[in-house]
């Protein structure tokens, strides 16, 4: 994967797959900031998962990694497979909290979405 996406896929396809990948982007990359300045909010909700309330910097570092590999076109795959894993991650936290996992599941089936629409092939 040298490019951003498969050059097979039709317009409508290319433009959903990247509607979805941006959004997911923007997800995490708000996350990942207010993790890196740690908001009240989420070191509230970091705390409500046992023994995670003095990670929020390094989740917030992770995120923002993750997410460099997914929009680097060499780096692409590798990027994608680590975030399906983290967002799993996510899910498991929410649980573990006593929330619903709604924002969880928001986010995989964003990332899962864009990314297949984009490559088809990717999971094949």
């Amino acid at each position: 994967m040298t490019n951003y996406h498969d050059t097979s896929i039709s317009k409508a396809q290319k433009i959903a797959g990247y509607a979805m990948s941006i959004l997911f982007s923007i997800q995490i990359i708000i996350a990942g900031v207010m993790k890196l300045f740690l908001a009240a909010p989420i070191v509230e909700n970091m705390n409500a998962v046992t023994n995670w309330g003095d990670k929020t910097l390094f989740v917030g570092i992770l995120e923002l990694i993750l997410l460099a590999l997914y929009w680097t076109p060499k780096t692409q795959k590798l990027g994608f497979y680590l975030l399906c894993s983290f967002v799993g991650g996510v899910i498991v936290a929410e649980v573990v909290a006593g929330k619903p996992p709604i924002a969880g599941i928001i986010v995989s089936v964003l990332l899962y979405a864009g990314t297949t629409l984009r490559f088809p092939k990717l999971l094949k």
